[in-house]
C-alpha cells in the first residue's frame, strides 16, 4: 500500500515541520485533503481497458453512449464521470461557502466521509485552493457488475476500477495571509486508482467514487 501526499497533506507537512499527518482523498485539487483516500480496492470480473478520456476539470460530461455489452457501457459511463468528480472536489475546496453534502453527488462512503473530514479541516485551518486541477487520463482497468446490497459483511454493488491521472501543477493552497502552504518541488501529477461504484444500476446516473487511493508523480507514465 503506498502513502497517499495530497497538496493539503504538503502544506501540514510544511506548516508543521516535516510531521506528515496522513488523511485520505481522492484525486482532485492538489490541496491537502483533496487526496485523501487511501485503501487499496479492486474489483473482479474480467479486466479490460476503455478508451482513455482527456477531459479537464472543467469540462462536463455527457452519458455515455449504450452498447450491447453491459460491461462495456459501466466502463465507459464510469470514465465519464471522473471529470464530474474531480470538477466537484475543487469547487468544495475553492469555494468555503459550497455545502459539504454536495459530495454525496459524486461519492459514497468510505471516500464521502474521508472527504468530507479533509475539506472541513483544510476550511477550519483558513487555507483556501487557487487554481484547478486537470484531469489528463482516465482508464478503466476492470469492471465487476455483481450485486448484493444486502450481504451481511459489505454489500456488493457494481464496481468499475478506473486510473486517473491529474494534472495538479495549477493548484495552489494558501494561508489566510495570501501565502502559499504547498512546497515548491511537490510533483505535478497525482495517480489515483479510483473505485466507482453504482449503488443504483443499471442507472447510468448512480455512479459514485467509493475509494481513491492514489500517489504522486513526475508524469503520468511514471
Amino acid at each position: 500500500m503506498e502513502e497517499e501526499v495530497s497538496m493539503h497533506e504538503q502544506a501540514d507537512r510544511k506548516r508543521s515541520g516535516g510531521r506528515v499527518q496522513v488523511t485520505r482523498t481522492a484525486v482532485t485539487a492538489a490541496v491537502a485533503a483533496v487526496l485523501t483516500v487511501s485503501g487499496c480496492s479492486s474489483s473482479g470480473g474480467g479486466s479490460s481497458t476503455a478508451p482513455t478520456s482527456t477531459p479537464t476539470s472543467g469540462s462536463s460530461s455527457s452519458a455515455a453512449p449504450s452498447t450491447t455489452d453491459p460491461a462495456d457501457d459501466a466502463r465507459a459511463q464510469a470514465v465519464e464521470f471522473v471529470p464530474t468528480y474531480i470538477r466537484t472536489i475543487d469547487d468544495l475546496y475553492v469555494d468555503p461557502s459550497r455545502p459539504l453534502d454536495d459530495l454525496y453527488e459524486v461519492a459514497v462512503a468510505p471516500e464521502a466521509t474521508n472527504q468530507a473530514t479533509a475539506i472541513g479541516t483544510f476550511r477550519s485551518q483558513g487555507y483556501r485552493q487557487v487554481g484547478r486541477s486537470e484531469l489528463v487520463t482516465a482508464t478503466a482497468d476492470s469492471v465487476d457488475l455483481t450485486t448484493d446490497p444486502a450481504a451481511s459483511l459489505s454489500p456488493r454493488l457494481p464496481t468499475v476500477v478506473v486510473t486517473a491521472c491529474v494534472d495538479v501543477g495549477q493548484v495552489q493552497a494558501t494561508d489566510a495571509s495570501g501565502a502559499s502552504v504547498v512546497p515548491a518541488d511537490r510533483p505535478r501529477y497525482l495517480v489515483a486508482r479510483l473505485t466507482v461504484v453504482n449503488p443504483d444500476y443499471p442507472d447510468a446516473s448512480g455512479w459514485r467514487v467509493g475509494e481513491a487511493p492514489n500517489r504522486q508523480a513526475q508524469s503520468c507514465d511514471g
